[in-house]
């Protein structure tokens, strides 16, 4: 497990390295103050229906008055396509009509001049000068994407309390894999990494927009809080098994060896990366794969723990529940988000993501089928001592006595 524990030594290191979280002018190039600015940055309207949007000039004083001229993709209509700036105007709206669904278009700059002097170059920035808008059919699945988003987010969020909780409950920990257990904390732990890189680190912001311009960080508040809480879920569950009841259970040599191959892969990860031989974002998108590897692995302890035994004592089903829950209200989310934009590629393009989701279902689904279709009768009087076989845990059965009636 050293392997884990220097994981662990790089993750604070990572995170606690220069003024970077702090200071962002340490790693950003200064943006020139003189520029032309689109609000809101993001305009979602509705196919046939008209908003706005404003553009401003921010910096010192403009001395000439300049035309500006905008352009866009035949899903929008502009009204108008050009507005006058100057001394005295510092803003101009646009009203933007949706005329074909879209999952994303831009509003552009096409052209930025002087008005009275035709060759004038143009007197700010154009850097920020666009704007996002995606036409969607119906206003009315806008709102169940959100809603459907919420859900899972608090469905995946509460998951890991069953299992503490019946923990707590039984005094006891007998029937949680903890081959599982530890491939959890491994893949939240490298997940947390990710997300706290990637939404506070400036540098890694960077690096992501020059690899992909003008898209948005693909992690938001609600996935650093998610990915925290979950690794700190799991850690309580570690905590449990050292103080409760375990029997003679114990993490398999396989998953050691397992283990120990991605987390020697993270920490080479960070050595090469300090060595400047990739950037901090390739970095974190090799944590991603290790997270990617844990959940298609972590799951299948379990699920031979639970046939050996012939019993789901001890495995919460209220995890399961919730997890699956989660699992469709996340994919029930993408159908919905492609319908109203006429754009699958969230499968077709990210179809790891998609997959991913999919093992979690699969799994969840086979978790259901044995605790209440195959084993549901087997909580009665029945223990079950875990035997070390070396490379896996098996059990044998046993039986209690029977209680009489007094």
């Amino acid at each position: 497990m050293f392997a884990m524990k220097f994981l662990v030594f790089t993750t604070l290191l990572v995170l606690a390295r220069g003024q970077r979280f702090i200071d962002p002018d340490l790693v950003v190039d200064a943006v020139s103050a003189d520029r032309l600015k689109g609000t809101p940055d993001d305009l979602n309207i509705v196919k046939g229906e008209t908003d706005v949007v404003t553009f401003s000039y921010t910096g010192s004083n403009l001395s000439d008055t300049v035309r500006v001229t905008f352009n866009t993709s035949s899903s929008l209509k502009l009204t108008p396509t050009s507005v006058i700036l100057g001394p005295d105007t510092r803003s101009a709206t646009i009203d933007v009509t949706g005329v074909d669904v879209t999952s994303r278009t831009f509003i552009d700059v096409q052209g930025c001049a002087v008005v009275d002097n035709g060759n004038g170059s143009c007197p700010f920035s154009q850097q920020d000068s666009f704007v996002r808008v995606k036409v969607v059919h119906s206003k009315v699945l806008s709102i169940f994407v959100i809603i459907t988003g919420w859900v899972y987010f608090f469905a995946w969020s509460i998951s890991f309390y069953p299992q503490i909780w019946l923990n707590y409950q039984r005094s006891s920990v007998e029937g949680l894999n903890f081959d599982f257990l530890v491939l959890n904390i491994l893949g939240f732990l490298c997940y947390t990494i990710y997300n706290w890189l990637m939404f506070f680190d400036h540098q890694v912001q960077d690096i992501y927009h020059e690899h992909h311009p003008r898209s948005l960080i693909p992690v938001l508040a609600n996935d650093v809080v998610f990915a925290t809480h979950a690794l700190l879920a799991c850690i309580v569950t570690g905590i449990q098994c050292f103080f409760y009841e375990r029997g003679t259970q114990r993490v398999s040599y396989i998953c050691m060896a397992w283990g120990t191959v991605l987390a020697l892969f993270a920490v080479g990860s960070f050595v090469v990366t300090a060595f400047d031989v990739i950037n901090w974002l390739q970095f974190i998108n090799n944590l991603s794969y290790v997270k990617m590897a844990v959940t298609l692995s972590k799951y299948f302890p379990q699920a031979i723990l639970n046939f050996k035994r012939k019993s789901t004592t001890g495995w919460s089903i209220g995890n399961v529940l919730l997890d699956f829950t989660g699992g469709s209200m996340d994919i029930t989310q993408m159908v919905l988000q492609a319908s109203n934009t006429d754009d699958w590629s969230g499968f077709t393009g990210n179809p790891v993501k998609f997959g991913l989701g999919l093992v979690s279902m699969i799994f969840d689904v086979v978790f259901m089928i044995q605790h209440y279709g195959l084993y549901r009768n087997s909580e009665g009087p029945v223990s079950y001592d875990v035997v070390d076989t070396g490379d896996s845990t098996t059990t044998s059965q046993r039986n209690s006595d029977p209680v009489l009636p007094a």
